[in-house]
């Protein structure tokens, strides 16, 4: 007879033959065609840079309303050779970093349950779409009121900010398992458990992953509105402080650091995506 844990294997890797012989090209082309991506990618952006700073000058566009590239990078340096906005980074990364590993340790399970127990998500459901649709900026005041306005608040109102897609995503990724492998699985006398860990999880891997990778950009805007009660420093309050003395320069500095930290958060993700996922077609 199977062991059933060897036949819920066996199905893993009928499932991942089969998504690899689906793949129109073989893994040195999708290597090839992932450099021809980021050489593109270069491309655009050092494109866009360009027409950005000679906009300027061309269409005498004022200082006030728009500041160049090189202005806006030899700012950012002078502001790390003075030792001033290390500082706001360190505080709005650990307020990111806090809230968003709090964030992923609570929704990616919650999502999973929820994908799972049909009860629990028509409990859950209609809570979630009510937060959802509400704004979190709304909440803000309330979070900070009942917490404090130290780290664990602003690191609660990231957490708020990410939770969304994480959970609705997750879910989404539970769904996508074909009932099929399901019912195979059984019919190989695989454990409930077993189901779990080798098929419903690994098939939802890539779904959880999309969420991680949306819930930075909104965790990163629950920086930005966690800076605007109360703050003493971080990049949301050098923001504001920047705004309300119509410093352009130091607005788009902090605006790009803000980027480019989703950036990289993004792409972070999307290695370990490609590291777990390396069956999913296309990865």
């Amino acid at each position: 007879m199977v062991q059933p844990t060897k036949a819920v294997d066996n199905l893993i890797s009928m499932k991942s033959d089969a998504a690899v012989e689906d793949s129109a090209t073989p893994l040195k082309k999708r290597r090839s065609g992932g450099r021809r991506r980021t050489r593109r990618a270069v491309l655009s952006i050092l494109t866009g840079l360009l027409l950005w700073e000679f906009s300027i000058p061309i269409f005498h566009i004022n200082g006030l309303v728009l500041s160049p590239p090189t202005k806006i990078f030899a700012r950012f340096f002078e502001l790390l050779a003075d030792g001033s906005i290390q500082k706001h980074i360190f505080t709005s990364f650990s307020q990111f970093a806090l809230g968003y590993i709090f964030c992923a340790l609570t929704a990616i399970p919650l999502g999973l349950a929820m994908g799972k127990i049909e009860r629990l998500r028509d409990a859950l459901d209609p809570w979630i779409s009510a937060l959802y649709a509400t704004p979190s900026i709304s909440l803000a005041p309330l979070i900070l009121i009942w917490l404090g306005l130290g780290l664990q608040a602003k690191a609660v109102i990231v957490a708020l900010m990410a939770f969304f897609p994480m959970v609705i995503n997750t879910v989404a990724g539970v769904d996508s398992v074909t009932k099929q492998y399901e019912e195979i699985a059984l019919a190989f006398r695989a454990s409930r458990l077993e189901q779990f860990v080798k098929l419903v999880f690994p098939g939802a891997l890539p779904f959880i992953f999309a969420g991680l990778r949306l819930a930075v950009g909104r965790g990163i805007v629950g920086v930005v509105v966690a800076d605007l009660f109360g703050a003493t420093q971080g990049l949301g309050y050098l923001l504001i402080q920047a705004s309300q003395l119509f410093n352009t320069v130091d607005v788009f500095v902090v605006t790009v650091i803000l980027a480019g930290m989703g950036v990289l958060l993004t792409l972070l993700l999307g290695f370990f995506q490609r590291l777990l996922c390396g069956w999913q077609s296309g990865t």
